[in-house]
């Protein structure tokens, strides 16, 4: 009899002798469920439906062999510890053959609850390709693709500063491709850090010239369409993706940006003439006579002239969306009111800053993309940071004209030093 058997028969002994309640001895194993993935180039998305019992961070771990009950989990490689709610992890393929993939639930105080149950809180995943090629198939496993030949990718790409926009240049494969330009605010080294990055033109030939917002650096790719559509991409940094950032200065025309410079502030109001508004105004030549003010008036516009010189200029309030300070929603809404609620909140601006630039380095809603835009503005802000905060409120300015307007004025009013 195996150790769990000889546990089960020595709790039947118990309840047959009054010792414990059956309620008492019901095993309490919370888990989660529903567990699943889907692949995507070299990378893995696993997500799950937490536990409703435990509310603890989830534990993801990887074996090369299948879970069972007597798998010690502190010999096994732990992943990451995500926070309750998230449901969703990434994870990056490093070799083919078969990974196991197992999800553990805790409570609060941290005490893990490791039994591993076939079909919902781990699962098997193969894996038949090299890390840098893998694919996609139909049934979610990934299947064997031939590696882009090196001949056939793109060489020497440059990117250089011309004015208000950046040249990228490169020499094309002899294939005759259609190539995929993708441009972002980090290096690009390897497939996965294409999530982050944003495609720009879809169908380029050199020399090709780019209007990114000024004062952000980026680095650049080129990539075959054709890999991309069968998942085997080869990122190869100094040949077909730039080693170093580039960066228009923020004092450039910007004559590539559409409607950037009309955008920053509000359209002002129209002058009013008396003259052709009014029949007749004009008929009028005199000058009214100058006349001295009163010494009550003379008073007031000194006191006025004071209180304006000496109240300096309120200090601008973090603003937080209602709601984002409850636990509610799940996955990354989940994720992004986590940050708001533990850094955001309390006015940690350099940890918050770090965290939404890590939640925004992985694709997400528009929404959520949005609002994590909006508070990574604010953070900028209160860091001294205000030219990079202008571009991120610009950014959301579509979405949150009034909010984002007012963060606009007051980062122009720092940057110029009228604050």
């Amino acid at each position: 009899m195996d150790k769990r058997g000889l546990s089960a028969f020595l709790l039947g002994v118990l309840i047959l002798q009054g010792s414990v309640s059956a309620q008492e001895a019901a095993l309490f194993v919370p888990f989660v469920s529903r567990l699943d993935y889907e692949i995507k180039n070299n990378l893995l998305r696993l997500s799950w439906i937490d536990s409703p019992d435990v509310k603890g961070p989830v534990s993801i771990y990887r074996s090369p062999v299948p879970f069972g009950e007597d798998t010690n989990l502190a010999a096994l490689v732990k992943l990451a510890e995500v926070p309750y709610g998230a449901q969703s992890y990434v994870d990056e393929a490093e070799s083919p053959g078969t990974w196991y993939y197992f999800v553990a639930a805790s409570d609060v105080s941290g005490r893990v609850y490791d039994l591993p149950i076939a079909m919902n809180n781990n699962i098997s995943v193969s894996f038949a390709v090299s890390a840098l090629n893998p694919g996609a198939g139909q049934n979610g496993a990934a299947e064997s693709r031939a590696a882009p030949d090196p001949e056939n990718l793109v060489k020497r790409l440059e990117a250089t500063l011309a004015g208000d926009g950046v040249i990228i240049s490169f020499t094309a494969p002899p294939a005759g491709e259609r190539l995929v330009l993708y441009r972002s605010v980090e290096a690009l080294n390897k497939n996965r850090d294409l999530l982050g990055a944003v495609i720009v033109q879809p169908d380029i030939t050199s020399p090709f010239t780019d209007y990114p917002v000024p004062g952000i650096p980026y680095y650049y790719a080129v990539i075959s369409e054709e890999d991309l559509v069968n998942g085997a991409v080869n990122i190869l940094p100094g040949r077909n993706a730039t080693t170093t950032a580039v960066e228009v200065p923020v004092n450039q025309s910007r004559v590539g940006l559409l409607g950037a410079g009309r955008d920053i502030r509000g359209m002002p109001l129209p002058v009013f003439s008396p003259t052709a508004a009014v029949p007749g105004m004009n008929t009028f030549t005199e000058i009214p006579a100058r006349q001295e003010l009163s010494p009550e008036a003379e008073k007031a516009l000194e006191n006025l002239y004071a209180a304006e010189n000496k109240t300096p200029a309120a200090q601008k309030s973090p603003f937080i969306f209602p709601g984002d300070l409850e636990e509610t929603g799940g996955g990354e809404e989940y994720a992004l009111h986590h940050i708001i609620q533990k850094y955001f909140s309390p006015g940690d601006w350099e940890n918050c800053r770090n965290e939404l630039i890590q939640f925004l380095s992985l694709p997400r809603g528009r929404a959520s993309e949005i609002k994590a835009r909006f508070y990574l503005g604010q953070c900028y802000y209160f860091l001294g940071e205000e030219r990079k905060g202008l571009f991120e409120f610009l950014e959301v300015k579509p979405d949150y004209p009034a909010e984002a307007g007012a963060w606009i004025d007051a980062s122009l009013k720092k940057l110029t030093g009228n604050d």
